[in-house]
């Protein structure tokens, strides 16, 4: 683990959180979505940026996890197909600007390829917490940060890592501080 927490890019972290601050300040919405552990993540991601970096005075961060409607993602599941899960929700919800996160230790889910697509589709930015490799959607993400561990285990747990610390850039961000990740880390390593 040590091993691969070491060989994560701070540069592409850097400009993950450089888009999450780019939304902010435009007012856009981010929506993040996964399945099983990444399911978990993309939640536990979306209160902590929409909880956890609030100050008073200061306009709240846009965020939904598309993880968590369950009427939504049974309808669309039953409905329509799993694959639609994400993508349905956002054809209701995303337009041009907004930022969608995919997280994926596979990098292959079909559901989080489906939103990534759409979100291409419509204009808005696409962002990608992904496992070694990053799989199919690091073609379908304009930024992302890969997880090059061996296990998706340990995958899982550096996307964790990877969610506080961009929560603990956009709380220096929200609170009207100087960007904590993008603006420290920027060349660091590429």
């Amino acid at each position: 683990m040590t091993d691969a927490l070491a060989r994560v890019s701070l540069a592409d972290l850097a400009r993950v959180a450089k888009e999450l601050e780019s939304a902010y300040a435009a007012g856009r919405t981010i929506y993040i979505c996964g399945n099983g552990g990444s399911a978990a993540t993309a939640s536990h991601l979306a209160v902590d940026l929409a909880k956890s970096t609030r100050a008073p005075g200061a306009r709240p961060i846009r965020v939904v996890s598309l993880v968590d409607h369950v009427a939504a993602l049974t309808a669309w599941a039953n409905d329509v197909g799993y694959d639609s899960v994400f993508s349905g929700q956002l054809a209701g919800l995303a337009q041009a600007g907004d930022v969608v996160i995919g997280i994926s230790a596979s990098g292959n889910s079909p559901n989080v390829l489906a939103a990534l697509q759409y979100a291409r589709d419509i204009g808005a930015t696409t962002l990608g917490l992904l496992g070694q490799g990053g799989g199919l959607a690091r073609r379908l993400c304009d930024v992302w940060v890969e997880a090059p561990a061996p296990s998706i285990e340990e995958q899982e747990d550096i996307h964790m890592m990877l969610a506080h610390l961009l929560t603990r850039s956009m709380r220096t961000v929200v609170h009207g501080q100087l960007p904590a990740l993008a603006g420290q880390v920027q060349g660091a390593d590429g």
